[in-house]
C-alpha cells in the first residue's frame, strides 16, 4: 500500500541548486496542466521578464529564486509532485486480462478523504481490494473510501489508467473526472505506482 505525499530532502536539494531558468520552466510546465495554471500565467510572464533582464544582479537573482522556490514549496505542501511536469496522466477504456500481455497490471486505488492508497499485485482486483481495505482499517485510515478497480501501465511520457470488468461505468466515470479536475495532482498521488 503506498500514500501520497512523501516528501524527500532531494526535492529541497534540487531547488537549492537548480539554475532559476530550470525551476521556472518546470514549475511553469507543471502548473499549465493544473486548474491553478491560468492564475500563475501572469507571475510567470513578470518571472521571465526579470530574468531577461540584462540588468538583474545578484541580489536580485537570489530575491527571484527564493520567489520561485517558495511556490514550489507551497505546490508540494499541496501535495504537488513538480518533478513530474512533462508526464501525462491518461484514463481511458476498459481492459481485460488479456491486457497483461501489453504491459497493464492490476491496480485497487481508494481516495480516503484527501489521500489516495493503492495496492498492487498478480491477484484478481477483488482479492487486492480485500487487502487494501484491511490494511486501511488496521491503521485507521478508511475515510469516506471510494474504491475503483483498474489497469495501470507506466511509461517514461506518463501513467496509463483503464477500468477493469470490476470497475462500473459509473464509477469509471467518477475516475474520469477525478483525473480531468487535477491531472497532475493524481499523478503526484501515484507516483509510486510503478
Amino acid at each position: 500500500m503506498e500514500k501520497t505525499g512523501s516528501r524527500s530532502i532531494s526535492a529541497f536539494l534540487k531547488d537549492r541548486f537548480a539554475p532559476e531558468w530550470k525551476l521556472l520552466s518546470e514549475t511553469e510546465s507543471y502548473l499549465i496542466h493544473t486548474p491553478d495554471g491560468p492564475a500563475y500565467e501572469s507571475q510567470f510572464k513578470e518571472w521571465r521578464a526579470r530574468l531577461h533582464n540584462m540588468k538583474t544582479g545578484d541580489t536580485e537573482l537570489v530575491t527571484l529564486r527564493s520567489e520561485i522556490v517558495a511556490l514550489r514549496k507551497q505546490l508540494r505542501l499541496e501535495g504537488y509532485d513538480l518533478s513530474l511536469g512533462l508526464q501525462q496522466l491518461v484514463v481511458r477504456g476498459f481492459r481485460n486480462d488479456d491486457s497483461v500481455a501489453e504491459g497493464f497490471q492490476r491496480v485497487v486505488l481508494c481516495f480516503c478523504g484527501p489521500h489516495v492508497y493503492f495496492q498492487t499485485g498478480s491477484a484478481n482486483h477483488i482479492a487486492l481490494a480485500e487487502e487494501l481495505v484491511d490494511t486501511l482499517t488496521k491503521r485507521k485510515l478508511m475515510n469516506r473510501p471510494e474504491m475503483h478497480y483498474l489497469w495501470y501501465k507506466r511509461t517514461p511520457k506518463g501513467l496509463y489508467l483503464s477500468g477493469s470488468a470490476t470497475e462500473t461505468a459509473s464509477d469509471f466515470r467518477r475516475m474520469e473526472g477525478r483525473a480531468e479536475a487535477n491531472p497532475m495532482k493524481l499523478l503526484s498521488s501515484l507516483k509510486n505506482l510503478g
